[in-house]
């Protein structure tokens, strides 16, 4: 077997990439891997990722599951729901190459809070499963 390769760092870049490609132009900034200080709601945050060995040991074969945190601020939680519908769209099997390899994005599940404190920011989560391997 060659030396594996960083399937970590490419599902970032390519779940990063399937929403952004799913997204409008305007929203497509919302989506990111870190944020800076004090950046402001809306926003779609790839948040922990992990992978694991699946494959036998004459191949790589990654599987692994991502948390994708939506956080809106505004006076109406359903603002909040539809940017999260989009995260199912996007991640709804959806396949990708991104430089040498390749992904399989599948949306699992999410769950949406009410309200916090202030009565205006709403935050979700979105997880969904990933199988990476070589191209």
């Amino acid at each position: 077997m060659a030396a594996p390769l960083d399937l970590l760092t490419g599902a970032q870049d390519a779940i990063i990439k399937v929403i952004r490609d799913a997204l409008p132009p305007a929203q497509q900034g919302m989506v990111r891997h870190s944020l800076e200080q004090d950046f402001q709601p809306p926003f779609h945050l790839v948040g922990d990722i992990s992978l694991e060995e699946a494959g036998g040991k004459e191949e790589q074969l990654d599987e692994g599951e991502a948390e994708i945190h939506t956080v809106y601020r505004g006076s109406d939680r359903r603002e909040l729901l539809a940017l999260m519908f989009q995260l199912r769209l996007a991640t709804n099997n959806a396949l990708i190459t991104a430089g040498i390899a390749r992904y399989r994005i599948q949306w699992r599940g999410a769950i949406a809070s009410a309200a916090g404190r202030d009565g205006v920011t709403y935050a979700g989560l979105t997880q969904i499963d990933i199988i990476a391997e070589p191209a």
